[in-house]
Order: C-alpha cells, then sequence, then structure tokens
C-alpha cells in the first residue's frame, strides 16, 4: 500500500526532526495529515516510530488529534438545541452530546447500560463502536444479540435519530478520521501501537469526528485489559483528558479494575440481559451497576441517575431506543438461552483470591466464536458464562462457582475445564478488589 510513491522531500525532514527528539509545528501536522496520499507507508513508519521513540509534546499530540479528525466526515449535529418541555414558557437547553470510549475489558457492557441512561437525563448520546476485539467481545456483536437490532445505519439516518430519540449506536464508518485508519494500520504492523501520544490521538480523533462535546473515558488496567500496568493507565488518561480540555470539550476519565470480569457474565447474550436488568434496578450492589452508575454521576448528579433508573425513565429509554433501531427487547431472552448448561460447585471451604479476566474472556471468546472461511465468524449469541462468585467471595462445599452456557457438550465442558484454571482460592479472608483506581 502505498509503496510505490516516490520517497517526500518534506516528510523526510519530519523523520529527522522527530529523531532527534525536536518539536513539530502545527504547520508541520496538518501538512503530513493533509498529504498522506503521496507519503509511502516507509516514511510514515518511520516517523511512527521516532514518535514511538521520541514522544509527542501536548501541543503536537493535540494538533495531531485535531488534524485527524478533521480529515473526513465530522458529526455536526445541532449543539445544544432547544427542547420543548410542555409549552413556550418551558424550554431548556440540550445537555450536550456524549460519547463513550473503554479500552476493552471482560464482561464490559457498559456501553449497553450507559447510553440510555444518559439519553433519559437529556444527553445527546452518539456512539460508533466495533466488533469483537478478541477477548473483550465488541459493543456492536453483543447488540446484535436483541433480535433484529440493526447497526449498519446510514448517516441521514443516525442524525435523525439522535435528534427523536437522543440515542444512536452504529457500526464504525470509514468517513471519520480517515488518516487515523491509515496510521493505525501502519502502527498495527509497525510495532508502534504501544504509543501514547498516538493512542491518545486514536480515540480521541474518532470521538471528536463522531460529533461529541462530552466526552467519558473507561480506561482499563489489569489481566483482561490491553494495558497491564496502573502508572501506564494513569499517563494515557491524562493524555487523553488533556487532549479534550485543549480542545473545549468536557472530558472525564476513570481508571477502572480488569483483573477480574466486570458483572456477573461474560458472552454477548447474557452480557445485553445483565445490562437491561441493570436499568430495570437489579443487582445494586454488583460492580457492574456501580461502573455504571460512577460513570454517569461524572456528569449527572448522582441523585437525578438515581431517580433515572428506580423510576423506570432509563429502562423506558433503553426500550425506545432498541424499537427505534429494530430490535425487540421481549425475544432477547429467548433467543439467547442456550440448549445446554454446566454448573461448576465448590469442593472445599476457602475465599476466591483471583479469577483471571484473560483466561475468562479468552475461554468465552472460543466458545460463542467459531471461525469460518474467509476471516469471519459465526457467532454463537447465547454461550458464555455466569457467575456466582468473584474475588472476595467466600464459599462452601457444594456452593455454586460459575455456570457455563453453550450448545456443544465438548466445547462447554472446555471452556469450563478453563474457567476453573482462572481461579485461585484462599483459607484466608479476601477482600473485595478496588473497583475504580482514579478520576480525572
Amino acid at each position: 500500500m502505498n509503496n510505490d510513491i516516490a520517497a517526500n522531500p518534506n516528510m523526510i525532514k519530519l523523520i529527522e526532526t522527530k529523531r532527534q527528539g525536536l518539536t513539530h509545528s502545527t504547520d508541520d501536522i496538518y501538512w503530513m495529515i493533509n498529504n498522506l496520499s503521496s507519503i509511502p507507508d516507509y516514511q510514515l513508519s518511520a516517523w511512527l516510530m521516532a514518535v514511538c521513540l521520541n514522544g509527542l509534546n501536548e501541543t503536537e499530540t493535540q494538533e495531531l488529534t485535531r488534524a485527524m479528525a478533521y480529515s473526513g466526515h465530522v458529526l455536526t449535529l445541532q449543539r445544544h438545541a432547544e427542547c420543548d418541555l410542555g409549552g413556550p414558557n418551558q424550554r431548556s437547553m440540550s445537555r450536550g452530546f456524549v460519547d463513550k470510549h473503554s479500552t476493552g475489558g471482560v464482561g464490559d457492557k457498559v456501553t449497553i447500560a450507559l447510553a440510555p441512561l444518559l439519553a433519559s437525563l437529556g444527553f445527546k448520546v452518539s456512539k460508533f463502536s466495533g466488533r469483537s476485539l478478541g477477548h473483550t467481545g465488541g459493543t456492536i456483536d453483543k447488540l446484535e444479540a436483541i433480535p433484529g437490532f440493526k447497526t449498519d445505519i446510514e448517516m441521514k439516518d443516525f442524525e435523525k435519530q439522535i435528534e427523536n430519540v437522543g440515542i444512536c449506536l452504529a457500526g464504525q464508518t470509514l468517513e471519520f478520521a480517515p488518516a487515523d485508519k491509515r496510521l493505525y494500520s501502519l502502527r498495527d504492523r509497525t510495532g508502534t501501537v504501544d504509543s501514547i501520544p498516538l493512542i491518545a490521538s486514536s480515540v480521541m480523533s474518532k470521538k471528536i469526528a463522531g460529533g461529541a462535546d462530552v466526552i467519558l473515558l473507561d480506561v482499563k488496567v489489569g489481566s483482561g485489559a490491553f494495558m497491564k500496568d496502573l502508572s501506564y493507565a494513569k499517563k494515557l488518561a491524562k493524555q487523553m483528558v488533556a487532549i479534550g480540555k485543549g480542545l473545549n470539550l468536557n472530558t472525564r476519565a476513570m481508571i477502572t479494575n480488569m483483573d477480574q470480569p466486570l458483572g456477573s457474565s461474560v458472552g454477548n447474550g447474557l452480557e445485553v440481559i445483565e445490562a437491561m436488568e441493570c436499568l430495570e434496578g437489579k443487582n445494586k450492589d454488583s460492580d457492574f451497576y456501580k461502573m455504571v452508575f460512577e460513570l454517569a454521576s461524572l456528569i449527572a448528579s448522582p441523585i437525578e441517575v438515581r431517580d433515572a433508573i428506580e423510576s423506570g425513565k432509563a429502562y423506558v429509554k433503553l426500550e425506545e431506543w432498541v424499537s427505534a433501531q429494530g430490535g425487540d427487547l421481549s425475544k432477547l431472552r429467548e433467543a439467547n438461552t442456550a440448549k445446554l448448561s454446566l454448573e461448576i460447585k465448590a469442593t472445599k471451604e476457602a475465599s476466591v483470591k483471583e479469577l483471571n479476566a484473560l483466561a475468562v474472556g479468552k475461554a468465552v471468546h472460543k466458545l460463542g466464536y467459531k471461525s469460518i472461511d474467509g476471516g469471519k465468524y459465526h457467532i454463537d449469541n447465547s454461550a458464555g458464562a455466569k457467575f456466582n462468585a468473584k474475588i472476595g467471595s467466600k464459599v462452601n462445599p457444594g456452593d455454586l462457582l460459575f455456570t457455563v452456557y453453550g450448545n456443544e457438550e465438548n466445547a462447554i465442558q472446555t471452556c469450563a475445564d478453563e474457567i476453573i484454571a482462572a481461579y485461585a482460592f484462599s483459607e484466608k479472608k479476601v477482600k473485595e478488589p478496588k473497583l475504580i483506581y482514579r478520576v480525572y
């Protein structure tokens, strides 16, 4: 791709500048993004490696983000439009357009509950999501476990639904931040993914292009997350918040624990059901419910967040959203009921001290995703696992640890064996792990 293009002399200067640890001007960055089609892959790769080694300062990162965001279509919804609340003298301002991003985790179904919750509070929720991300799963795959739910939406219909319903979530589109897609494809092939400025600018450019002026960031760290190191996660969160604030966007971030699965379920259909139950006000002591509540409370008052759930307003918005995209929540449980299940019980008195999220994620992904020709997958949305015992739980012989659901007996047993291996126990009492490490 683009390797037959002659070396661009201007790009050579940018490579040399960054190789020497010097700073790019704003004009330099915009020139590069605006002229990507005339720069061969090998020069861009050299520049990416120089950035990976020597970094970008805050201004460079901010301007790279802005340039990538405006390299394609930018969603320009009518911001803060007045909303009729019952008469000519009862009008209020919209609370802004929200996008939420997670760096990915096992059992992470937060968006499915958080989006309608925020929409029920008057925010406009505009989000584009991806498919399966390996062991962490993809939000689009999970939503498509709802019978009839459509995620392939034309832009005019997307914008219309935002205005009419207050929320729309669709599959990623090539129209947004095409410069980021070009650079990311090279980063993935050249060992330059692991760079905080490049990660931060990639994430934030897509949020800006998607029309957000309020951005919520869930930066996960732990065995089941992309980032294993807390200090690295803090740097990334601070970098993304700095970009957002530098571009006058209301940007908040949480660093959260991904050493064990989030919530009680892992698997597409099971996770959507758990998200639905969250908005029904069930399982309020779960880490999943707490995560949804705390993220919403970053941009709304805890009192109104609690009221939206307890009054049923958030659940009504979930139904409205799902219906607008062709889905039928009344058929969710039936459509995602597996033929077989296998219960695994404790064999001794102990406390759970470990439940490795990565191992669980890989086991469930293997159960639910079967590779077919052309690199595609057949997805079994009913496959998954539900957990009764997580870190800090005290169990006695015969107590239920977890249940695996699926449609193939051998595959279920294999999944169960792998999840059993993800557990570790202690004879001593174990504290529940901290869920939220830091808020920015």
